[in-house]
């Protein structure tokens, strides 16, 4: 909690306190959820059933940032925080409230855009193997005109147990709820029924009061015909369509088996035409351009095919339509190669990113798209800049879920990881990537595909940029990366720019402490048998050192594994000879100084030391060194350690 300031008390809700809090350093604002959990072992059940939820990506998901678990002193309680992106648009509710208390019609166009969006993402979700369970309007955020986000997620640690359910879940708060759930069944079908009574709460805005349509929700779980009652009035006294009241009738069916799948929702004519309002995938339809334009399109490869509009132009106006953005695209991609051959770069990676978005069922844009922005982040990058103008968590958040969407295509990944790593360079991109749960993606390549440089390279740099984090995440899942990563090292030791990546790698792996007890032996052998391939490889041998120096700084076992002999040689007797190779550049000099440092901290290494004579050897240095403070300081402590 020390991260975020408090803006406002605490909120009572279903099955926690919320406010709105601010990240400090940011002051970017954000939706805390506090959860009282009964014991240890509920709170880490249901962290880590929380934790599935980062990988959720939907422009209709408001994403959650972090969880952590704390313990209160004064009350003597274990808290479970959920940490949520926040929305100054409002929710649902207070929309309902407002139209209520006017008796205002709200307009079916917006119905059928709600029920587009909330249809697509239940469809992404149970895709996930993901339930919500609070589907009601207050967890449905507004963000800008007739666009919705679902939130606040509930997990089946915190809605199985009937005691906690009593204690937790207000009577109105279970108006939402499938009737089944009472009985803790809880299905992708319950969704359904949620977002089939959130819908008929918003038609009978103008026809009843709050009270009167809490009674209506309760009504129709144990009543057919008060369902049918409140449609036919809705149907021919308010002016809702006859397909919409159909579409009702099934979402809201008592009995599971008898009410509407998801599959058959999409497949339905009248949701057919709300994702269809909503450029869902789902709908199966792709907007065509005028015949007139696509004939000019044809015609010329320049796709300012009216002569008023320029290529940013012509994308933003036509961003609906998948075969003009694939035209600019090719178009953008043809000019890249000269000098000043594209528009400005902001503007050109919104309008990228948009495609992308917009498109993101399309292979070809996503690989025409993430192939420009290489270009585009290496150039600013070499110009100087630091990118920061790129770093948004929707353009990674896009690339992110196209690495995904597709995660079949080669091509596709390395494109995508490409542009990751160059921008990984920038702070923030990485710990938005590791926010976003990319993390456990990067690794999956790294272990899927170690036989594959064009992937591994940049997986293995992002990885780095990623655990170089202040505080990452996932620390098990980098501890399971060395494993990983010592497999690559393994299979691909005559690779020396795959090797390259994956030693720094490892070496900040073993700098944060991610290397366990059993692995210290293996990582030893790997990076002695790395140097007896790649003797001449002068950054290869300094992330080397540096490796085995913050193993035996970080590790008194280390130190042990150091002066056994592997291969027949120690480590002492490897270093002895990267120094007859390398005395004469000074960063693999300071470096196997580091190294000699650290081992003569243990007492049990000095009668080592002194037998390889490393005395003489930082004599020696000192002499060629003269004037390197840094090395110098550290051949005196080494001499000083071994007089001892």
């Amino acid at each position: 909690m020390e991260k975020y300031k408090i803006l406002e008390e605490w909120r009572p809700g279903t099955f926690g306190e919320t406010c709105i809090g601010e990240e400090i350093g940011s002051k970017k604002k954000c939706v805390l959820k506090k959860v009282e959990c009964m014991d240890e072992q509920e709170a880490n059940l249901a962290l880590k059933e929380f934790m599935v939820l980062l990988d959720l990506h939907h422009p209709n998901i408001c994403p959650y940032k972090e969880f952590f678990i704390t313990w209160d002193n004064k009350i003597s309680s274990l808290f479970l925080y959920l940490v949520m992106d926040y929305s100054d648009n409002g929710h649902l509710d207070v929309m309902l409230q407002e139209y209520r208390q006017a008796k205002t019609k709200i307009d079916e166009k917006t119905i059928q855009l709600f029920l587009g969006q909330m249809i697509d993402v239940l469809v992404y979700i149970h895709k996930q193997k993901v339930l919500h369970r609070n589907l009601k309007p207050s967890n449905i955020l507004i963000k800008g005109k007739d666009t919705f986000l679902i939130s606040d997620f509930l997990v089946e640690t915190l809605v199985m147990d009937e005691m906690k359910l009593k204690i937790r879940v207000y009577p109105e708060s279970k108006l939402f709820m499938a009737p089944e759930t009472t009985k803790f069944s809880f299905s992708e079908k319950s969704d359904v029924w949620s977002i089939g009574s959130i819908i008929l709460d918003v038609m009978t805005c103008a026809s009843h009061t709050e009270t009167e349509s809490s009674t209506l929700l309760q009504v129709i779980k144990a009543d057919p015909s008060g369902l049918e009652r409140v449609l036919n009035t809705l149907q021919h006294e308010t002016g809702y369509s006859s397909e919409l009241c159909e579409v009702l009738q099934r979402m809201l069916q008592i009995c599971p088996e008898d009410r509407i799948t998801e599959s058959d929702l999409v497949n339905h004519p009248y949701i057919k035409i709300c994702l269809t309002f909503i450029g869902s995938p789902l709908a199966g339809i792709k907007k065509r351009l005028p015949p007139e334009l696509a004939d000019k399109m044809q015609e010329t490869e320049n796709v300012s095919v009216a002569p008023s509009l320029s290529v940013t132009e012509y994308m933003e106006k036509y961003s609906e339509y998948e075969e003009a953005q694939m035209s600019a695209l090719k178009h953008l991609s043809s000019r890249a190669a000269h000098p000043d051959g594209l528009p400005c770069e902001g503007e050109l990676v919104r309008l990228i990113e948009q495609a992308m978005r917009l498109h993101a069922d399309s292979l070809d844009i996503q690989l025409e798209g993430s192939k420009i922005l290489k270009h585009i982040v290496r150039k600013v990058l070499k110009e100087g800049e630091g990118g920061d103008g790129f770093v948004n968590n929707e353009l990674l958040t896009t690339l992110v879920g196209a690495v995904r969407r597709f995660h079949e295509s080669k091509e596709l990944a390395f494109q995508i990881l490409s542009v990751l790593a160059t921008m990984s360079a920038n702070n923030k991109t990485a710990e938005l990537l590791e926010k976003n749960g990319f993390l456990q993606d990067v690794v999956k390549i790294l272990e899927d595909s170690q036989d594959s440089t064009d992937l591994c390279t940049p997986s293995c740099d992002l990885l780095w940029s990623m655990a170089m984090t202040e505080r990452p995440s996932d620390v098990e899942l980098l501890k399971y990366s060395v494993e990983v990563i010592l497999s690559l090292i393994r299979n691909n030791l005559y690779d020396v720019s795959l090797m390259t990546s994956a030693f720094y790698c490892l070496w900040i792996l073993c700098l944060k402490g991610y290397v366990s007890e059993k692995q210290i032996e293996p990582v030893i052998f790997v990076c002695l048998e790395c140097y007896q391939h790649n003797r001449i490889e002068n950054v290869l041998i300094k992330n080397i050192c540096l490796i085995l120096a913050n193993l035996v700084r970080n590790y008194e076992m280390a130190a042990y594994q150091a002066i056994l002999p592997v291969s027949g040689w120690n480590c002492i007797h490897h270093a002895k000879d990267i120094y007859r190779y390398f005395s004469w550049n000074p960063e693999i000099v300071e470096n196997i100084c580091i190294l000699f440092n650290e081992m003569a901290q243990y007492e049990f290494t000095l009668p080592e030391l002194r037998s390889f004579e490393i005395d003489e050897i930082m004599q020696e240095v000192k002499v060629k060194n003269d004037g390197i403070r840094e090395i110098m300081v550290l051949a005196d402590s080494i001499l000083r350690k071994m007089k001892g």
